[in-house]
């Protein structure tokens, strides 16, 4: 009973994983105000260590590639097939913009 139970929750996990392979991610640009969507390969090579960009999902600042495919993941599971990135350098989020 056990192994089924795990082998189900498996099943469960790899198709949450699957939906977040393939959501989409549009990033809003605070500066300019434009839009645009990006894959998740391009998002892994964003510099990340940089402080003075930042970007917000929900309200949460994202600091790392793996703290966005959390977030990806948490969305998945609610089943939403998109998340809204909002990224503008430091300054302007500190100052209202």
């Amino acid at each position: 009973m056990a192994d089924r139970e795990a082998s189900q929750i498996s099943l469960e996990e790899r198709e949450i994983a699957e939906r977040v392979l393939k959501m989409r991610l549009k990033v809003l640009d605070r500066e300019t105000g434009n839009s645009r969507y990006c894959t998740l390969a391009e998002a892994k090579t964003w510099d990340w260590a940089n402080p003075e960009v930042w970007r917000i999902v929900n309200g949460w600042q994202i600091t790392s590639f793996k703290r966005l495919l959390n977030m990806l993941y948490l969305k998945a599971q609610k089943g939403h097939d998109e998340i809204e990135i909002l990224e503008a350098p430091r300054f302007t989020m500190l100052s209202g913009g």
